[in-house]
């Protein structure tokens, strides 16, 4: 079977959908497939040794992409080749003229895009998952931006087209044979929402929980805290902050280190008070020595997580998780014993989840660590997500024939 994959970029750029797409990449040519790639940005050829990848260019950011004539001969020649498009990531406005070229086409939705404009599904006017029934989508596409941080020309052309032409992209859903969620919580809230757009049925939905890195274990040799989900509001670093601060007068001698944080500036310098350390980006051989210093990870995210990353790593390197209860975060990490999960922006429940891994006894850390990634390695198998992705690449070319 020859498969095209498409994806606006590659990991290490780009986040979980990204690495994920990676991981399938690598996986599917073990089990008879054959993989080319197209990019429109950021990859790193020397990682996928044996792997074709071709990059796309044109006009436009985004999902506002438009690809050159060259970009569009050179698509065509790629969907020829193949028997399935896989949209793995992004550049969903490409889906009609694939489809024309009579493939069929599997779409893997690792957010709430296109289905909400700017990905999350999070209503900032309300503060809460967003109703289908009452979107407002040019009001909450302006908070989004401004609570970014983005400057003020960007916020107004991201607010004009995403509250006018970004509502098409939702309806390209419709020309695709199938989509894969990576969560039952992300699939039903968003099915919900496609409901009230499209007019035809919804293409047929599977669930496949992502493919987990391959982590090693490495025993903490301190127990402070961790968080890893940088500056955006939707990942609660706002919360954690205040918690942290009310929390640290119990615990002076431990730490709170914070990854991802570029932008922080002067603030950095105050929170050293309280102990928390703000980092950038980290390369991998950082990472690794960060990781040597928390016992716990702390992930308060306020929107509805699909399959966040930052879970499945916390447990695979064994440590402590505390989590807010949202999205696919409890399907991911329910029944694993060292995991407390908490209502999302409870400042009082996240204290209290946060003086229960602090106050534990190292050695116990070690252990509920320990069986928190022999729960996460029994629960997730990558051979078994590439034999559900494969099978659906075969349902959709037997329907098509």
């Amino acid at each position: 079977m020859n498969v095209l994959i498409v994806s606006e970029s590659l990991w290490p750029y780009g986040s979980g959908g990204e690495l994920a797409t990676f991981l399938f990449m690598k996986l599917l040519p073990k089990y008879g497939v054959h993989v080319r790639v197209v990019v429109k940005t950021g990859f790193r050829a020397r990682e996928l040794s044996g792997i074709e990848i071709y990059r796309i260019s044109g006009l436009g950011y985004g999902k506002y992409f438009v690809p050159t004539y060259e970009s569009n001969k050179l698509l065509t020649k790629l969907v020829s080749w193949s028997d399935v498009v896989y949209f793995a990531s992004g550049l969903f406005n490409l889906i009609p003229s694939i489809k024309s070229l009579g493939k069929p086409v599997v779409v893997h939705l690792h957010s709430y895009s296109p289905i909400c404009p700017v990905g999350s599904l999070y209503n900032f006017v309300t503060g809460s998952a967003c109703n289908p029934k009452c979107r407002v989508c040019g009001e909450c596409a302006w908070l989004y931006e401004r609570s970014h941080d983005r400057g003020l020309p960007h916020s107004i052309g991201s607010t004009v087209l995403n509250s006018s032409v970004g509502s098409y992209f939702a309806k390209l859903l419709d020309c695709a044979n199938a989509l894969i969620f990576v969560s039952y919580a992300q699939r039903n809230l968003f099915v919900t929402h496609l409901r009230t757009i499209l007019n035809s049925s919804i293409p047929r939905s599977y669930i496949i929980y992502n493919p987990v890195p391959d982590v090693k274990y490495s025993e903490p040799r301190e127990v402070n805290v961790g968080y890893f989900g940088g500056l955006s509001p939707l990942k609660g670093y706002h919360v954690v902050l205040k918690a942290w601060a009310r929390i640290f007068r119990r615990y002076r001698d431990r730490a709170l280190f914070m990854t991802k944080m570029e932008g922080l500036g002067e603030k950095s310098i105050i929170l050293r008070k309280i102990n928390v350390f703000a980092y950038g980006r980290l390369e991998l051989n950082e990472l690794e020595q960060l990781w040597s210093r928390i016992g716990v990870v702390v992930v308060p995210s306020i929107w509805q997580e699909p399959a966040p990353y930052a879970v499945v790593e916390t447990l695979l390197c064994g440590r402590l998780l505390i989590a807010s209860s949202v999205g696919g975060i409890p399907e991911i990490s329910v029944g694993a014993p060292g995991v407390r999960l908490v209502p999302s922006n409870d400042i009082d429940s996240l204290v209290d989840a946060l003086d229960w891994g602090l106050s534990m006894d190292p050695r116990d850390v070690v252990e509920l660590g320990l069986k928190n990634r022999e729960y996460v390695l029994r629960k997730f198998d990558n051979e078994r997500c590439i034999h559900r992705l494969t099978k659906i690449f075969d349902k959709v070319l037997t329907l098509k024939g």
